[in-house]
């Protein structure tokens, strides 16, 4: 189990690797290609057709019935950082436990899974039952004893005295019928998987069609502050000169102490850097619904923490009011679309 989890956070630690990489390129892209309409290109990329992530929370049931009996397979799964498989056989088919899960590993990589299996055997049973003779005569001598030492004749001894015995009847694998129910074990739980896998895709577009929704209101504020920004400066350049004509009437608009003044100002609310960043990562956000990786649901998690990041900066370095509204809008979004990512795998 240790050695599992130790891969699973060597593979995430690569994912956050290729991420990083991938946003500085995608960085240096933006500032490369200035006319790049980014806001356009997360609109065009809301895949309509073809959903590509997958929900943690679905269910999927088979019933059939086969020539060794009628067997009914479920499938539920349910948000966990990690994979975690449960499974709940009948006694007689213990022994495919791992490979149920062995067949439903390559197509699932995070939550908590159970599958139960049930089973009405018709015919041949995947067991044989014989008798534990030694044990069933000395119960019945048992019997004997106690009928002697109580008075009572033997003649009364009857089979329901002793039916009830743990360890009376055993049961040993039928090998010669163990590869037809597998068989049938795998046909049924082929049929449930299908039927979970598509709840997991449409449970999938559905999140999609949110992230998308949400991506469009942020991609709107962030058009608000891009209008906003060059304001900021001639707001706070327009109040000082104002102020300092108040205070010491005359010519001061072209004074080096007021120039100088006004540069600091611009430079301490510049958030073109912070602007740059974010576009990129909403970029690469909208890249991986495309993505044909298994999971997903880590990097989405990481990349929403970057553009957290960045619109805290820009919201502690603005001074105007639409463009703090515009920062609280997008962290709204942020937060709506955080709680829905616990759900994608």
């Amino acid at each position: 189990f240790a050695s599992g989890v130790a891969g699973a956070e060597a593979a995430q630690l690569e994912k956050v690797v290729r991420c990083r990489q991938r946003q500085k390129q995608c960085q240096a892209d933006v500032v490369k290609f200035p006319g790049f309409n980014w806001m356009e290109y997360i609109l065009r990329h809301e895949i309509r057709d073809q959903f590509m992530i997958k929900s943690m929370t679905a269910y999927g049931r088979a019933s059939v019935n086969t020539k060794v009996g009628h067997f009914v397979v479920e499938i539920q799964s349910v948000n966990r950082k990690f994979l975690d498989i449960h499974v709940f056989l009948p006694r007689e088919l213990n022994q495919f436990d791992i490979e149920l899960k062995k067949w439903l590993m390559p197509f699932v990589a995070r939550g908590q899974i159970t599958i139960k299996v049930d089973i009405s055997f018709e015919g041949a049973v995947p067991f044989i039952i014989r008798p534990n003779l030694p044990l069933a005569k000395q119960l019945k001598q048992a019997w004997y004893e106690i009928a002697e030492e109580l008075g009572m004749t033997k003649d009364g001894f009857c089979l329901s005295f002793i039916k009830g015995a743990e360890g009376l009847l055993t049961f040993e694998e039928n090998k010669a019928e163990e590869e037809n129910y597998r068989q049938a074990l795998k046909e049924t739980f082929e049929s449930a998987l299908h039927s979970f896998l598509q709840m997991k895709k449409q449970e999938g577009a559905a999140l999609q069609n949110d992230f998308s929704e949400r991506l469009t209101i942020i991609a709107e504020s962030i058009r608000i502050i891009e209008e906003r920004k060059p304001f900021a400066t001639q707001k706070y350049r327009d109040k000082l000169i104002a102020r300092l004509n108040e205070l010491v009437p005359g010519h001061v608009e072209n004074d080096e102490r007021v120039l100088r003044e006004i540069a600091l100002f611009a430079e301490k609310i510049d958030v073109n850097e912070e602007m740059v960043r974010l576009k990129c990562h909403l970029k690469h956000f909208t890249e991986l619904f495309e993505t044909q990786e298994l999971s997903v649901g880590k990097t989405f998690e990481f990349i929403l923490q970057e553009l957290n990041r960045e619109v805290n900066t820009i919201g502690s370095k603005s001074s105007d009011l639409e463009i703090s509204r515009a920062v609280i809008d997008i962290k709204g979004e942020l937060e709506r679309i955080r709680e829905q990512l616990q759900n994608i795998e």
